[in-house]
């Protein structure tokens, strides 16, 4: 049976935990991110592939209703919360369920059934039409979304737990709390290759190869021993 990552966000430790233990519990789930603040989870949904979120509604100095409504690529969400009276709002944001706190594993696994059977609507219904082509993302930087254009990015650079992303036309390049994997795993294969285990290059972009190095600009870039007899055939050569 095929899982679907779950993230948690709640500032209350107590219902993180037990939220987190119901959907371990539950053999469709896998527990991706437990997080405790806005930001933490903000991180989470940019650097992984999120299919469920489950969210409290009131966090200390923030909304976890006006998180949700300003998600790019929103998620699946079930609200977990003590307020009653967010309800028809939560809804409004089309989420799958609104559970009252403290959670009852029967009412967990109603919400948790129908959060499986819409995902498995979407994936299949994704399936028949095709996946849309990627044209941008969006990365966290200096606690802001920013949007970028993959058409304008020239190469991608890791640092541990952060990447460099250079821009076409900008001096400096953006920063974001991201690995290697997680952003090569959103970007369109067909316009980017892993040319190192350090560097992702945009095939439009590259200007010479020679002596296993990409130039592209002013940057030279390494393409590694076990990379470059596929880079030669992606390109042709």
């Amino acid at each position: 049976m095929k899982k679907f990552n779950c993230i948690v966000l709640d500032d209350h430790d107590d219902t993180r935990e037990r939220t987190g233990e119901l959907v371990q519990l539950t053999s469709f789930f896998n527990l991706t991110g437990s997080y405790s603040n806005i930001f933490e989870a903000m991180a989470g949904l940019l650097n992984q592939k999120v299919d469920l979120m489950f969210c409290e509604t009131e966090m200390q100095g923030f909304s976890g209703l006006d998180f949700v409504a300003n998600i790019i690529d929103r998620p699946k969400v079930i609200f977990v919360t003590a307020h009653r009276q967010f309800a028809l709002e939560a809804f409004d944001l089309n989420v799958v369920d609104y559970l009252l706190k403290p959670i009852h594993p029967e009412r967990f696994t109603a919400a948790a059934h129908k959060a499986w059977i819409q995902l498995n609507h979407r994936e299949k219904k994704d399936s028949e039409n095709g996946a849309p082509s990627t044209e941008y993302l969006f990365v966290t930087s200096n606690y802001a979304l920013i949007k970028i254009n993959l058409k304008q990015v020239t190469h991608i650079e890791g640092l541990k737990d952060y990447v460099k992303i250079y821009i076409s036309d900008q001096q400096s390049p953006i920063l974001t709390r991201m690995t290697m994997k997680s952003i090569e795993e959103k970007l369109p294969p067909d316009m980017f290759f892993r040319a190192h285990k350090s560097f992702i290059v945009s095939i439009a972009k590259i200007d010479v190869i020679r002596n296993q190095r990409i130039q592209i600009g002013n940057h030279l870039i390494p393409v590694s021993d076990n990379n470059y007899d596929i880079f030669k055939q992606r390109l042709n050569a």
